[in-house]
């Protein structure tokens, strides 16, 4: 079912939770090109949440991302949960015991529709870089080299301050972001399995590709 609803029928929503308001506005764009189907309309949980270093405290969190989904839901069908984490980390061991144990917990709190863990590694800005081509799109002077191309993104350190220093002028900013994936989405870049390469994306889109393709 389409954002826009139709007559007759209750209108479907995504809730968008996570760490930063730029980060949580990429995945707004990104979220529909993974989706299986028809989209429904994507909503941003304004609070930041923070889970990467959550212990004793990550069921809560996830409780209150779940009583905020439900008032959105009051008024619509939930069709599903999608939570952001910078892992602030390469993907490696580390990685995959944190993807695990949020996803355990994720799944435990949201029995009632899918979720999806977007644990960016090392963040959101390594994602982007899978779309050299949209980094000129936002602005003309930005091209990414050809070895950033080529490279494993999951194990680019402080990806953020790499586009910084390489990306060309006017040096990045964070809220860049969301108008860079909304070009890669827009230029139709954007897919499941990138020319470039990073796992912890794949496993995302892994995560969104198992969703129903009707809401």
């Amino acid at each position: 079912m389409s954002a826009r609803a139709v007559r007759g029928r209750r209108r479907s929503v995504i809730v968008v939770a996570g760490e930063g308001n730029y980060d949580r506005e990429v995945l707004r764009h990104l979220v529909p090109a993974l989706h299986p189907g028809d989209c429904p309309e994507v909503i941003n949980m304004k609070k930041p949440i923070r889970l990467a270093r959550a212990q004793a405290k990550l069921s809560p969190r996830l409780e209150e991302i779940k009583r905020f989904a439900l008032g959105v839901a009051d008024k619509a069908k939930l069709a599903g949960v999608v939570i952001h984490v910078d892992l602030d980390g390469v993907a490696d061991e580390s990685y995959d015991k944190l993807r695990r144990r949020i996803t355990e917990e994720m799944r435990a709190t949201f029995k009632d529709c899918p979720s999806a863990l977007a644990l960016a590694a090392y963040e959101i800005e390594a994602w982007l870089m899978l779309f050299p081509e949209a980094f000129p799109k936002v602005r003309p002077g930005w091209r990414m080299r050809d070895t950033d191309c080529r490279r494993d993104l999951a194990k680019l350190e402080k990806a953020k301050e790499h586009l910084v220093t390489y990306l060309g002028k006017p040096p990045y900013r964070e809220s860049d972001a969301p108008k860079i994936m909304q070009a890669a989405v827009k230029g139709g870049h954007v897919s499941a399995r990138p020319t470039g390469n990073n796992r912890s994306f794949r496993d995302f889109a892994e995560d969104m590709s198992v969703w129903t393709k009707t809401a």
